[in-house]
């Protein structure tokens, strides 16, 4: 069957060299392929992208070996193909965040945070239930207005693989957290040398180790600014409904996920944004 998109760091890893791997669960909304430790999400039409996802007509694969090259993903007997000279491409990479949208996304932060909980920018009340999430969340809070590394390796230690599911709630926060800082953090003020030793930080090089593997390459990705379409959406400064929709798609998004992306851009831009009194 033929791929309608395929996001960007899918086309890197298999331009790097030919992977194998196996099958780590398959539905009729998606499949999880690990080759080696990236994990690439095969996607049915309508499902969020992914910046690690490969839209696909079906999804539901039987078991077997998967074989990855360019143009080419094999899963037993089924084979995923697509141009590989000029391929249906997707650049998960939020756009850099000019100062002149500062103002435009101190309000959207409001917005959201208030379409979510009455005014809360707080994110998903299920880590604010356990004490190593609280504890964490504080860490992370401190680490986004303080832009304190060692707090970003607090907070990653303690909400790292939190939480179940094969993207834990704790990393679904810190995805979200590291986008945003990645693309507006530069309009903040955050200069890139130390914004690159934060982002290191709050994503280290044990991730894999401590979370699991979809969970893990989501986060490497988002330290590089690269994260799911609908907070695309939650940032786009030219069309005011946009974030509406981004929202909505969010909310319809897994039992925890979407909530936990949401109000983290939300209280990320909040912290990012504070005006100096």
């Amino acid at each position: 069957m033929r791929a309608e998109v395929v996001a960007t760091p899918v086309l890197e890893r298999l331009a790097a060299s030919e992977a194998r791997g196996v099958v780590r669960g398959a539905t009729a909304r998606a499949a999880y392929l690990d080759l080696d430790g990236f994990v690439v999400a095969l996607i049915a039409p309508g499902v969020p992208l992914m910046p690690n996802g490969v839209v696909v007509p079906r999804t539901a694969l039987a078991d077997g070996p998967v074989r990855a090259a360019p143009g080419r993903i094999a899963v037993g007997a089924t084979a995923i193909t697509w141009d590989a000279e000029n391929p249906p491409s997707w650049e998960p990479a939020l756009a850099e965040v000019a100062a002149g949208d500062v103002a435009v996304l101190q309000a959207r932060a409001d917005a959201i945070a208030a379409a979510l909980s009455h005014g809360s920018a707080a994110p998903a009340g299920g880590l604010i239930a356990t004490d190593r999430g609280a504890e964490g969340l504080r860490h992370l809070t401190r680490a986004v207005a303080t832009r304190d590394p060692a707090a970003a390796a607090l907070a990653a230690e303690r909400l790292t693989g939190l939480g179940g599911g094969l993207t834990p709630e704790g990393d679904d926060v810190l995805a979200a957290t590291a986008a945003v800082v990645a693309a507006a953090g530069g309009a903040a003020g955050f200069g890139a040398d130390d914004r690159a030793r934060w982002l290191a930080a709050l994503v280290p090089g044990e991730t894999a180790q401590r979370t699991t593997a979809l969970a893990a390459t989501l986060l490497r990705l988002a330290a590089r600014g690269r994260v799911i379409e609908p907070v695309h959406r939650l940032l786009d400064t030219g069309r005011d409904h946009a974030w509406r929709d981004g929202l909505a798609t969010l909310a319809a998004t897994g039992a925890s996920t979407g909530r936990a992306y949401a109000a983290a851009v939300a209280s990320t831009l909040a912290l990012l944004f504070v005006e100096e009194p």
